[in-house]
């Protein structure tokens, strides 16, 4: 090859984020998680950058005309889109941008539909913006993801549905979507008054044996009610760079797009952007040619790997990008064990969970890296298997279990101030409401507590009675018992938590996305939180502190209302998805039967 894809760059003194957020970074130990490669700069884009800083001076700059033909040249020859350059925006990044294009074509309160798992700052694009997140999941059809176009017409039909956020090719699935399928696509949007805000970024990233087709040449209509969000950043790897093309063809759009970006002081990108970006368009082609052959080598690398090592590990086909979506489910092992065996052996990926709740159990691996790299991370990975596999064969493998409606509940053991190392099917008088909430001093948890007691009297006239199970320790559990008439349950060490699979969120914005104590709180300004200690956690993961889950309470902890009869029979389970996504008194009494 012309270029150089084997060398191992050491970034552990760069400043990388990718780097600096993987505890053991280094040359034998890369991290392939952030979609940032783990390879030189195009060289002639070294070069442009070296002989700007030698000839020019780095006073505020605005695009030129020769900086619109780049990316209208490169528009129409890698893509077959004529763009023209009016049509553009500037913004710092895609992701600015889709901040950005939620203020432009959506009011706060509107709904922007999302098609899940995705990349993460989709959530908190609109979530930022005081607008409500529509979900959609994608139908993961043995590994190969597909739309369900029935599901997005009914969510773009609904009266709040304002804009949909596109990711093509999705990230993190890997899918490069069909001319039909993005017609469809842009079909239900166009028919429903729903704008399309479409993610290009990886568009550059195409495997061989497959075609990217930019969504706003499907058809003449959905040309005027969509923009094309792109950059050189993920092709060339110069996010650091921060510039990024926003494609809007309808006027009155495009212009809604720009003053919001003034009121959100973007203004123009830094000189240096503008370079980069012409000397990538105008002479990285073959670089970009090279580097696809690299990826593909890769991603058939792991391919084989996996197929010869652990074939109970299903890997979506690589059409697009070079981020590898993993079906780990398989292995048998939570998606929280599934994050603890990999960051033990070094090996930093992105954990499935954070693309959203049907993305638990995979992982999102970044095959932009040297062979020898990816040869050391899947021997790391195999050894770690055998590792947790072999502790399984001495210790047992640990209970997991969901608990729904016509399961048993087993082995629940517990602490509470009516004694140690009880088991519930010795106790056990009556059908009973086991309630997972949070830790003593939590706002949420008081909540949930004077809830039930206010039901209590009902839940007694039903033949019930009630046990909430906390993360407190006993000395504080038997403090606080004397406030409630039913029995407190201490697990300081999370047992049971873990033992019925009742999770902490996958991240801030999961937490929060949807839920109905979170809308009337913040309602269209999310701001609001950072005036505010009413719920702990939520100031917690703002900092980014979070506490490490093994010492103390879990910030970021969902609760759990489970009922089962006296043969310890589950009746009803409801596993919150937000922080209060607890069931009322009345809809508890109703399914209580």
């Amino acid at each position: 090859m012309k270029y150089d894809f084997t060398s191992v760059p050491d970034r552990s003194k760069c400043g990388s984020s990718k780097w600096n957020s993987a505890g053991n970074a280094s040359v034998e130990n890369v991290p392939l998680s952030v979609a940032d490669m783990e390879f030189y700069t195009a060289p002639p884009i070294v070069d442009a950058i070296k002989e700007l800083a030698d000839t020019t001076i780095l006073g505020y700059t605005q695009a030129t005309d020769k900086y619109y033909d780049a990316v209208c040249g490169w528009m129409k020859r890698r893509h077959n889109f004529e763009v023209e350059s009016e049509w553009i925006i500037n913004t710092p990044g895609v992701v600015d941008a889709l901040a950005v294009l939620v203020d432009a074509a959506t009011k706060p309160g509107d709904g922007v539909i999302i098609l899940t798992p995705v990349y993460y700052p989709f959530d908190m694009a609109v979530i930022a913006k005081g607008r409500r997140i529509i979900y959609s999941t994608l139908i993961n059809n043995n590994g190969h993801y597909e739309i369900d176009y029935a599901d997005l017409r009914k969510k773009a039909r609904m009266p709040k549905a304002k804009a949909l956020l596109f990711c093509n090719p999705h990230n993190p699935v890997g899918r490069v979507w069909t001319k039909a399928e993005l017609l469809k696509v842009a079909d239900i949007c166009c028919d429903n008054d729903v704008f399309i805000i479409d993610d290009e970024i990886h568009h550059d990233l195409i495997m061989p044996g497959y075609g990217h087709t930019v969504m706003a040449t499907v058809s003449e209509r959905v040309k005027d009610n969509i923009a094309v969000c792109t950059a050189p950043s993920k092709t060339f790897n110069i996010a650091g760079l921060q510039g990024s093309n926003i494609i809007i063809p309808n006027k009155i759009m495009r212009t809604k797009a720009k003053a919001c970006s003034m009121l959100n002081m973007q203004m123009n990108l830094n000189i240096v952007a503008y370079t980069a970006c012409m000397a990538a368009y105008n002479e990285c082609e073959e670089w970009l040619d090279e580097l696809i052959t690299v990826i593909a080598s890769n991603a058939k690398y792991v391919e084989d790997f996996m197929a010869e090592n652990f074939p109970e590990i299903k890997i979506s086909p690589l059409e697009g990008t070079y981020l590898q979506w993993l079906d780990m489910r398989k292995l048998g092992m939570t998606h929280i064990e599934l994050k603890k065996m990999l960051e033990d052996a070094g090996i930093y990926l992105d954990n499935g969970e954070v693309f959203g709740e049907s993305g638990r159990g995979f992982e999102r691996i970044n095959l932009a890296c040297s062979r020898q790299t990816l040869e050391k991370a899947m021997l790391r990975f195999k050894c770690a298997v055998e590792k947790v596999r072999d502790e399984w064969k001495i210790n047992g493998k640990p209970y997991h279990k969901t608990l729904t409606v016509g399961t048993r509940l087993e082995g629940f053991v517990y602490d509470s101030p009516k004694g140690k190392g009880q088991a519930l099917e010795h106790t056990i008088q009556k059908p009973t409401l086991i309630v997972f909430s949070r830790y003593c001093e939590c706002e949420i948890c008081r909540a949930v507590l004077a809830m039930l007691t206010a039901a209590y009297p009902v839940l007694r006239l039903k033949g019930y009675d009630v046990k909430v199970v906390l993360q407190s320790d006993l000395e504080t559990i038997t403090r606080y018992s004397k406030k409630y008439p039913f029995e407190l349950i201490a697990d300081p060490d999370k047992i049971l938590y873990d033992r019925y699979n009742v999770f902490e969120a996958d991240g801030f914005v999961q937490m929060l996305a949807g839920d109905k104590l979170y809308e009337t709180f913040v309602g269209k300004n999310v701001k609001k939180l950072l005036n505010t200690d009413m719920v702990n956690s939520i100031a917690s993961a703002l900092d980014g502190n979070e506490e490490n889950s093994d010492n103390g309470p879990r910030q970021m902890q969902l609760s759990a209302f489970i009922a089962v009869d006296k043969n310890l029979k589950v009746s009803y389970s409801h596993y919150c998805k937000t922080i209060a996504d607890f069931p009322s008194s009345k809809e508890l009494l109703l399914n209580l039967k």
